[in-house]
């Protein structure tokens, strides 16, 4: 019995301590500058400060960030005062100015709204659609970039596109958010996503470090 109680406390010892650990995200949330390598150092809002990468551009410009991630490579000095090369591609997103971007497809785009499920919009190349083949032969139909919106799961660290169809797949973890979600007709449904992502971040807050 005693062991049991050992145990038990300990466990709440720990939980307590992951609490005080961490804090609900909100829109004072004072994010530190940097670079973020992956959604970990994000969520501990560790990022790599600006005064450990190496770069020839001047720290004290306001959009230095910006510049440096539009390179192929990105160089920085880790804890241990040794440089460090990574490709840009590789990093999970920054935050410059309070603002936080992501890296989806090779660019970085501004989270909208910040929660377990994020949102953001960026510019995605689209094909036109090719209905007749015969005429196909004769004439080249150019592609354009349309802005979408894309919802971000950071529990899962997974990008989808913002639709009714993925709603309802991230909904399921939320029983009364879901059933009342599929009680929608379809016109509402659509016209509702955004409320539901507003209401699941309501209910299940995203944890950030609180130091």
């Amino acid at each position: 019995m005693q062991q049991v109680f050992v145990i038990v406390f300990i466990l709440f010892s720990l939980c307590c301590k992951a609490q005080s650990d961490s804090i609900a995200y909100s829109r004072d949330y004072d994010f530190k500058e940097g670079v973020f390598l992956t959604i970990e150092q994000f969520k501990k809002n560790s990022p790599i400060p600006k005064s450990a990468i190496v770069s020839v551009l001047p720290k004290d410009q306001i959009d230095f960030l910006t510049q440096v991630l539009e390179q192929k490579a990105i160089t920085y000095k880790d804890t241990a005062g040794i440089e460090q090369k990574i490709e840009t591609n590789s990093v999970w997103g920054f935050c410059q100015n309070r603002t936080i971007c992501i890296n989806f497809k090779g660019d970085f785009n501004r989270l909208n709204v910040i929660g377990n499920l994020s949102l953001f919009s960026a510019l995605v190349v689209q094909s036109p659609m090719r209905n007749d083949p015969i005429g196909d032969m004769y004439a080249i139909q150019p592609s354009f970039t349309e802005l979408q919106q894309f919802v971000f799961d950071t529990k899962a660290n997974k990008v989808f596109d913002f639709n009714v169809k993925n709603m309802e797949l991230l909904l399921k973890d939320d029983a009364e958010l879901f059933a009342q979600f599929m009680k929608l007709k379809k016109r509402a449904k659509a016209d509702s996503i955004f409320i539901y992502l507003r209401k699941y971040n309501e209910k299940h807050p995203l944890y950030l470090a609180s130091k």
